[in-house]
Protein backbone atom coordinates (compact mmCIF):
# COMPACT_ATOMS: atom_id res chain seq x y z
CA UNK A 1 0.00 0.00 0.00
CA UNK A 2 1.69 3.17 -1.08
CA UNK A 3 1.85 6.02 1.23
CA UNK A 4 -0.60 8.26 -1.03
CA UNK A 5 -3.76 5.84 -0.39
CA UNK A 6 -2.59 5.53 2.95
CA UNK A 7 -3.18 8.77 3.82
CA UNK A 8 -6.19 9.08 1.56
CA UNK A 9 -7.61 6.35 3.73
CA UNK A 10 -7.02 8.34 7.03
CA UNK A 11 -8.27 11.75 5.28
CA UNK A 12 -12.15 9.71 4.74
CA UNK A 13 -11.66 7.77 7.82
CA UNK A 14 -11.37 11.17 9.28
CA UNK A 15 -14.50 13.07 8.03
CA UNK A 16 -16.68 9.84 8.39
CA UNK A 17 -15.58 10.12 12.30
CA UNK A 18 -16.22 14.14 12.22
CA UNK A 19 -19.64 13.50 10.85
CA UNK A 20 -20.41 10.55 13.58
CA UNK A 21 -19.39 13.11 16.36
CA UNK A 22 -21.72 15.78 14.95
CA UNK A 23 -24.74 13.60 15.22
CA UNK A 24 -23.38 12.48 18.36
CA UNK A 25 -23.60 15.66 19.81
CA UNK A 26 -26.12 16.72 18.52
CA UNK A 27 -28.14 14.27 20.16
CA UNK A 28 -26.56 14.89 23.53
CA UNK A 29 -27.56 18.51 23.15
CA UNK A 30 -31.31 17.46 23.84
CA UNK A 31 -29.93 16.46 27.39
CA UNK A 32 -28.13 19.22 27.99
CA UNK A 33 -30.60 21.64 27.30
CA UNK A 34 -33.19 19.64 29.89
CA UNK A 35 -30.81 20.17 32.47
CA UNK A 36 -30.00 23.95 31.59
CA UNK A 37 -34.52 24.79 31.08
CA UNK A 38 -34.04 23.73 35.05
CA UNK A 39 -32.44 26.31 35.91
CA UNK A 40 -32.89 29.19 33.28
CA UNK A 41 -35.40 30.87 30.38
CA UNK A 42 -35.33 29.07 26.82
CA UNK A 43 -34.59 32.49 25.62
CA UNK A 44 -31.40 32.66 28.07
CA UNK A 45 -30.21 29.04 27.07
CA UNK A 46 -30.20 29.55 23.48
CA UNK A 47 -28.38 32.99 23.74
CA UNK A 48 -25.85 31.45 25.94
CA UNK A 49 -25.11 28.44 23.92
CA UNK A 50 -24.62 30.58 20.90
CA UNK A 51 -22.46 33.48 22.34
CA UNK A 52 -19.86 30.44 24.12
CA UNK A 53 -20.17 29.59 19.79
CA UNK A 54 -19.50 33.22 18.65
CA UNK A 55 -16.87 33.60 21.16
CA UNK A 56 -14.92 30.50 20.58
CA UNK A 57 -14.93 30.75 16.79
CA UNK A 58 -13.50 33.95 16.68
CA UNK A 59 -11.19 33.30 18.74
CA UNK A 60 -10.22 30.45 16.18
CA UNK A 61 -10.12 33.17 13.26
CA UNK A 62 -7.27 34.89 15.49
CA UNK A 63 -5.65 32.40 15.80
CA UNK A 64 -5.42 30.88 12.42
CA UNK A 65 -5.20 34.38 11.23
CA UNK A 66 -8.12 34.55 9.34
CA UNK A 67 -10.05 37.51 11.31
CA UNK A 68 -9.48 39.59 7.82
CA UNK A 69 -11.33 37.05 5.27
CA UNK A 70 -13.86 36.63 8.38
CA UNK A 71 -14.40 40.48 8.17
CA UNK A 72 -14.28 40.36 4.06
CA UNK A 73 -16.84 38.00 4.37
CA UNK A 74 -19.35 39.79 6.53
CA UNK A 75 -18.28 43.00 4.25
CA UNK A 76 -19.15 41.48 0.74
CA UNK A 77 -22.05 39.13 1.89
CA UNK A 78 -23.51 40.40 4.75
CA UNK A 79 -27.13 39.68 3.65
CA UNK A 80 -26.68 36.05 2.97
CA UNK A 81 -24.89 35.83 6.37
CA UNK A 82 -27.28 37.38 7.95
CA UNK A 83 -29.97 35.47 6.31
CA UNK A 84 -28.15 32.44 7.18
CA UNK A 85 -28.19 33.10 11.08
CA UNK A 86 -31.91 34.53 11.20
CA UNK A 87 -32.82 31.00 9.93
CA UNK A 88 -29.93 28.71 11.39
CA UNK A 89 -29.91 30.12 14.73
CA UNK A 90 -32.60 32.52 15.73
CA UNK A 91 -35.62 30.88 14.11
CA UNK A 92 -34.49 27.65 14.43
CA UNK A 93 -33.81 27.67 18.20
CA UNK A 94 -36.89 30.25 18.96
CA UNK A 95 -39.68 28.43 17.08
CA UNK A 96 -38.36 25.02 18.43
CA UNK A 97 -38.09 25.85 21.87
CA UNK A 98 -41.84 27.88 21.72
CA UNK A 99 -42.92 25.15 19.99
CA UNK A 100 -41.48 21.97 22.30
CA UNK A 101 -43.42 24.33 25.11
CA UNK A 102 -47.22 24.34 23.49
CA UNK A 103 -46.95 20.35 21.91
CA UNK A 104 -46.00 17.05 23.92
CA UNK A 105 -42.75 15.76 23.28
CA UNK A 106 -43.58 12.70 21.06
CA UNK A 107 -44.97 15.58 18.01
CA UNK A 108 -42.09 17.43 18.90
CA UNK A 109 -40.11 14.36 17.99
CA UNK A 110 -41.73 13.01 14.94
CA UNK A 111 -41.88 16.69 13.33
CA UNK A 112 -38.20 17.49 14.15
CA UNK A 113 -37.36 14.50 12.18
CA UNK A 114 -38.94 15.92 8.85
CA UNK A 115 -35.67 18.08 8.49
CA UNK A 116 -34.12 15.62 5.80
CA UNK A 117 -37.18 16.03 4.05
CA UNK A 118 -36.98 19.41 3.59
CA UNK A 119 -33.14 19.95 2.67
CA UNK A 120 -34.05 16.96 -0.13
CA UNK A 121 -36.67 19.53 -1.38
CA UNK A 122 -35.05 22.51 -1.29
CA UNK A 123 -31.25 20.69 -2.67
CA UNK A 124 -33.27 19.61 -5.72
CA UNK A 125 -35.18 23.40 -6.39
CA UNK A 126 -32.33 25.58 -5.41
CA UNK A 127 -28.94 23.90 -5.31
CA UNK A 128 -29.84 21.83 -8.69
CA UNK A 129 -29.02 18.33 -6.80
CA UNK A 130 -30.74 15.61 -8.55
CA UNK A 131 -32.53 12.90 -6.73
CA UNK A 132 -33.30 9.09 -8.05
CA UNK A 133 -37.12 7.47 -7.45
CA UNK A 134 -35.15 4.91 -4.97
CA UNK A 135 -33.53 7.85 -3.21
CA UNK A 136 -36.76 9.16 -2.69
CA UNK A 137 -38.17 6.04 -1.62
CA UNK A 138 -35.28 5.40 1.06
CA UNK A 139 -35.77 9.22 2.33
CA UNK A 140 -39.65 8.11 3.01
CA UNK A 141 -38.54 4.78 4.65
CA UNK A 142 -36.15 6.60 6.68
CA UNK A 143 -39.13 8.84 8.09
CA UNK A 144 -41.15 6.52 9.02
CA UNK A 145 -38.23 4.18 10.72
CA UNK A 146 -37.13 7.54 12.10
CA UNK A 147 -40.40 8.46 13.63
CA UNK A 148 -40.98 4.65 15.34
CA UNK A 149 -37.66 4.96 16.70
CA UNK A 150 -38.51 8.63 18.19
CA UNK A 151 -42.24 7.51 19.79
CA UNK A 152 -42.41 3.75 19.92
CA UNK A 153 -45.15 3.73 16.77
CA UNK A 154 -47.11 6.68 14.70
CA UNK A 155 -48.63 8.17 17.08
CA UNK A 156 -48.44 11.95 15.98
CA UNK A 157 -51.75 13.52 18.28
CA UNK A 158 -52.64 16.59 16.90
CA UNK A 159 -55.24 18.59 18.86
CA UNK A 160 -56.41 22.20 18.53
CA UNK A 161 -54.28 22.37 22.08
CA UNK A 162 -50.76 21.37 20.15
CA UNK A 163 -51.67 22.55 16.93
CA UNK A 164 -49.68 25.66 17.17
CA UNK A 165 -47.12 24.18 18.80
CA UNK A 166 -46.83 21.25 16.03
CA UNK A 167 -46.41 24.03 13.56
CA UNK A 168 -43.83 26.12 15.33
CA UNK A 169 -41.99 22.90 15.22
CA UNK A 170 -42.54 21.56 11.61
CA UNK A 171 -41.87 25.43 10.95
CA UNK A 172 -38.30 25.05 12.90
CA UNK A 173 -37.16 21.75 10.77
CA UNK A 174 -37.78 24.03 7.79
CA UNK A 175 -35.76 26.08 8.96
CA UNK A 176 -32.77 23.54 9.84
CA UNK A 177 -32.99 22.59 6.25
CA UNK A 178 -32.31 26.52 4.82
CA UNK A 179 -29.56 26.64 7.16
CA UNK A 180 -27.89 23.36 5.30
CA UNK A 181 -29.12 24.51 1.88
CA UNK A 182 -28.22 28.65 2.42
CA UNK A 183 -24.71 27.49 4.27
CA UNK A 184 -23.96 25.30 1.32
CA UNK A 185 -23.89 28.42 -1.08
CA UNK A 186 -21.98 30.45 1.26
CA UNK A 187 -19.37 27.64 1.56
CA UNK A 188 -18.40 28.12 -2.28
CA UNK A 189 -16.54 31.03 -1.50
CA UNK A 190 -15.87 31.01 2.06
CA UNK A 191 -14.39 28.44 4.22
CA UNK A 192 -16.40 26.55 7.03
CA UNK A 193 -14.85 28.50 9.98
CA UNK A 194 -15.73 31.69 8.71
CA UNK A 195 -19.19 30.04 7.70
CA UNK A 196 -19.59 29.53 10.90
CA UNK A 197 -18.36 31.72 12.87
CA UNK A 198 -20.28 34.18 11.11
CA UNK A 199 -23.77 32.40 11.92
CA UNK A 200 -22.80 32.01 15.42
CA UNK A 201 -21.79 35.56 15.75
CA UNK A 202 -25.00 37.28 14.25
CA UNK A 203 -27.20 34.98 15.67
CA UNK A 204 -26.00 35.23 19.26
CA UNK A 205 -26.44 39.29 18.75
CA UNK A 206 -30.06 39.10 18.30
CA UNK A 207 -30.89 35.90 20.76
CA UNK A 208 -29.23 38.33 23.65
CA UNK A 209 -31.24 40.72 22.57
CA UNK A 210 -34.40 38.64 22.28
CA UNK A 211 -32.95 37.23 25.60
CA UNK A 212 -33.31 40.93 27.11
CA UNK A 213 -36.52 41.55 25.73
CA UNK A 214 -38.34 38.34 27.01
CA UNK A 215 -36.52 38.82 30.59
CA UNK A 216 -37.78 36.12 33.47
CA UNK A 217 -35.73 34.72 36.14
CA UNK A 218 -32.80 32.72 36.00
CA UNK A 219 -30.58 30.91 38.50
CA UNK A 220 -27.27 30.90 37.55
CA UNK A 221 -26.38 27.20 38.81
CA UNK A 222 -23.15 25.76 38.55
CA UNK A 223 -25.22 22.85 36.42
CA UNK A 224 -26.60 25.90 34.15
CA UNK A 225 -23.41 27.20 33.35
CA UNK A 226 -21.57 23.87 32.86
CA UNK A 227 -24.62 22.91 30.78
CA UNK A 228 -24.50 26.06 28.48
CA UNK A 229 -21.15 26.21 28.03
CA UNK A 230 -20.73 22.19 27.01
CA UNK A 231 -23.38 23.64 24.52
CA UNK A 232 -21.69 26.08 23.11
CA UNK A 233 -18.54 23.79 22.75
CA UNK A 234 -19.64 20.84 21.50
CA UNK A 235 -23.25 21.11 19.71
CA UNK A 236 -22.53 24.58 18.71
CA UNK A 237 -18.89 25.20 17.77
CA UNK A 238 -17.87 21.90 16.95
CA UNK A 239 -20.70 20.55 15.65
CA UNK A 240 -21.48 23.46 13.25
CA UNK A 241 -17.72 23.61 11.90
CA UNK A 242 -17.33 19.66 11.09
CA UNK A 243 -20.50 20.33 9.60
CA UNK A 244 -19.95 22.12 7.15
CA UNK A 245 -16.99 20.48 6.30
CA UNK A 246 -18.85 17.87 5.45
CA UNK A 247 -20.85 19.45 3.16
CA UNK A 248 -17.79 20.07 1.36
CA UNK A 249 -17.22 16.62 0.81
CA UNK A 250 -20.78 15.36 0.87
CA UNK A 251 -23.36 17.91 -0.61
CA UNK A 252 -26.36 19.35 1.53
CA UNK A 253 -28.63 16.06 0.74
CA UNK A 254 -26.67 13.74 1.26
CA UNK A 255 -25.39 14.88 4.39
CA UNK A 256 -28.81 15.72 5.98
CA UNK A 257 -29.97 11.92 5.24
CA UNK A 258 -27.65 11.24 8.12
CA UNK A 259 -29.88 13.58 10.52
CA UNK A 260 -31.86 10.62 10.73
CA UNK A 261 -29.78 8.50 12.89
CA UNK A 262 -29.87 11.09 15.64
CA UNK A 263 -32.76 9.56 17.37
CA UNK A 264 -31.24 6.40 16.63
CA UNK A 265 -28.20 7.74 19.17
CA UNK A 266 -30.50 8.77 21.41
CA UNK A 267 -32.28 6.05 21.84
CA UNK A 268 -28.36 3.62 22.61
CA UNK A 269 -28.11 6.68 24.93
CA UNK A 270 -31.20 6.48 26.95
CA UNK A 271 -30.60 2.63 27.12
CA UNK A 272 -26.73 2.76 28.23
CA UNK A 273 -26.77 5.59 30.12
CA UNK A 274 -30.57 5.70 31.78
CA UNK A 275 -31.36 2.36 31.65
CA UNK A 276 -34.21 2.34 29.57
CA UNK A 277 -35.16 -0.58 27.60
CA UNK A 278 -36.38 -0.65 24.19
CA UNK A 279 -39.28 -2.86 22.54
CA UNK A 280 -39.73 -4.61 18.72
CA UNK A 281 -40.77 -1.59 17.28
CA UNK A 282 -37.86 0.52 18.11
CA UNK A 283 -36.11 -2.43 17.15
CA UNK A 284 -38.21 -2.34 13.74
CA UNK A 285 -37.66 1.22 12.99
CA UNK A 286 -34.36 1.31 13.94
CA UNK A 287 -33.92 -1.40 10.68
CA UNK A 288 -36.24 0.72 8.45
CA UNK A 289 -34.59 3.76 9.89
CA UNK A 290 -31.08 2.28 8.79
CA UNK A 291 -32.46 0.46 5.41
CA UNK A 292 -33.86 3.95 4.52
CA UNK A 293 -30.67 5.69 4.59
CA UNK A 294 -28.75 2.92 3.14
CA UNK A 295 -31.63 3.21 -0.01
CA UNK A 296 -31.68 7.07 0.00
CA UNK A 297 -28.09 7.40 -0.38
CA UNK A 298 -27.88 4.76 -3.49
CA UNK A 299 -30.69 7.27 -4.69
CA UNK A 300 -28.46 10.24 -5.29
CA UNK A 301 -27.56 11.25 -8.70
CA UNK A 302 -24.09 12.45 -9.36
CA UNK A 303 -24.43 16.12 -10.17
Amino acid sequence: MTRHSTDARYLVAVRWLKLAAVLTLWALSFVLNEVALDFVTPTTVAAGRWVVTATLALALLAHRRQTGEFRRALRVDFRGFALLSLVGVTLLYGLQIVGQSRTTAINAGLLANTVPVFTALLAVTTLHQRIRPVGWLGIAVALVGAWIVSSGGLRLDVTTSSALGDLLVLLSALAAALYFVLGARLLRGYPPLVVTAAAATLGAATLAILAVVAGGENHWTWQAVVAIVALGVGPGLLSNLWWWETVTWLDASRAALYVYLIPLITMVFAVVLLGETIGLAQLAGAALLLGGVWLAERGQAPT
